[in-house]
């Protein structure tokens, strides 16, 4: 497998031509409607990090298809890059690999570069996917907080939900929420404990879990 350069945040090309060519076809194979899309910011200088329930590998594809939504980096779980040409093109739609389980600094690094340098970064607060039959949102790790708090970086919760495990056909539902400062999650100020970055990661996917069930009651 070929290592993942850390040290820099490149840009592809690759991205935009994807988005463009395979959006609309998205749209159609999973009946994909979004919600809440006038919470996405507008001003390209606000910092923030996309937090979204872990439904399936395309998290990150759905949440970023509407035009207003900028490019996401995101994480993925490093055995999907030892695939070369898998590797290959999770990369060049600005993925990057994490070891889960095992404390990946890098990856973590690699994740406050990108939010330093005006890029906006998504990651699962769960950190897995949810095995759930129902894909109801589990309980979130501490990255997204630890992220947030690091690069004074607000987070935007999306839910993504679909009755059932998500498969073409069937209709899936992208929510995005109110956006939550570091003074909402508790991380506004000098001195943040292992309590508060707990807190802030469990406020975060607090509010997943009520977009994903305002529209599963809507159903």
């Amino acid at each position: 497998m070929k290592a993942f350069d850390y040290s820099v945040v490149k840009h592809y090309k690759f991205y935009g031509f994807v988005k463009n060519v395979f959006a609309p076809l998205f749209k159609v194979l999973y009946k994909l409607k979004f919600k809440g899309l006038e919470n996405v910011p507008t001003d390209k200088n606000e910092r923030y990090i996309v937090a979204i329930n872990h439904t399936s590998a395309l998290d990150p594809v759905f949440v970023a298809i509407p035009k207003n939504v900028p490019p996401l980096h995101f994480m993925a779980k490093i055995e999907l890059f030892q695939n070369p040409i898998v590797g290959w093109v999770i990369e060049h739609l600005y993925g990057f690999p994490v070891r889960r389980g095992k404390g990946d600094t890098s990856a973590i690094e690699y994740g406050e570069k990108i939010i330093e340098e005006g890029h906006v970064m998504a990651i699962c607060p769960e950190g897995t996917r949810v095995k759930d039959k129902d894909g109801v949102p589990q309980k979130a790790k501490s990255g997204v907080a630890l992220i947030a708090k690091a690069t004074k970086a607000s987070v935007l919760p999306v839910a993504i939900c679909c009755n059932g495990p998500i498969k073409a056909g069937k209709q899936v539902t992208v929510s995005y929420g109110k956006m939550l400062t570091l003074a909402d999650m508790g991380l506004d100020k000098e001195d943040a404990s292992i309590s508060d970055i707990k807190n802030a990661a469990n406020l975060v996917m607090d509010n997943i879990l009520a977009l994903w069930e305002a529209e599963r009651n809507a159903d």
